[in-house]
């Protein structure tokens, strides 16, 4: 009877991790197929110049820190952070998850096996967007720390249009570049890689109807 019960046991353990493995691969299948299909934008806020950085590379003493959490980097105002090995490296403009496979990358053509890098921003400069016109709060809003605002939740930060806006005429201007936009057709778009994302110094003006 023991001998019995201890089979049942068994059998009862296989069949769990059996079940595991499969929800397992299930998960991955999943993930995979949506990583195929595009549905899964990167919206994560890109790393800018005078940002502070952690870089931790698992297993290598020079990249460890002091506590073993990694290295703090200030971002140079070229985008730049210096790093063991590499010297400098550019990181502005992409986001912490491309920052991590530009590294391991790098090190990994001449230097390092099989590198396992983390980056990590801890904390973000403080950036701003201008927004004027015919909003009901103008002046400057802040950029969140860790994603992106596109230009309808920044005019929404700024307390949204007021009665006399001309929603149809939503100028943005960008390095000198002024491209104008169309609340109706701003509102339409699904696609997050279509979205107008709001950068640091931008200028948003909605203009009055005339009427």
């Amino acid at each position: 009877m023991k001998t019995f019960t201890k089979g049942v046991q068994r059998v009862g353990c296989v069949i769990a991790v059996c079940v595991l493995l499969g929800q397992a691969a299930f998960a991955q299948d999943a993930a995979t197929a949506k990583a195929k299909t595009g549905t899964k934008v990167d919206t994560d806020r890109k790393i800018e110049a005078l940002d502070m950085l952690t870089v931790n590379v698992f297993g290598e003493v020079e990249f460890s820190g002091p506590n073993n959490t990694g290295l703090e980097l200030r971002v140079s105002s070229t985008g730049e952070v210096t790093l063991y090995l590499l010297g400098s490296v550019q990181v502005a403009g992409k986001t912490p998850a491309e920052a991590e496979r530009h590294i391991r990358d790098l090190l990994k053509k001449d230097y390092i096996r099989d590198p396992h890098v983390l980056v990590l921003v801890k904390t973000y400069r403080v950036s701003n967007v201008t927004v004027m016109g015919q909003v009901s709060s103008p002046g400057l809003i802040d950029l969140p720390a860790e994603r992106r605002l596109d230009i309808l939740s920044g005019i929404a930060q700024a307390g949204g249009f007021t009665k006399l806006a001309k929603t149809s005429k939503i100028d943005l201007t960008r390095g000198g570049v002024t491209e104008t936009y169309d609340l109706n057709k701003l509102k339409r778009e699904t696609n997050p890689a279509k979205k107008i994302w709001l950068s640091p110094d931008d200028l948003i003006y909605v203009h009055e109807s005339a009427f």
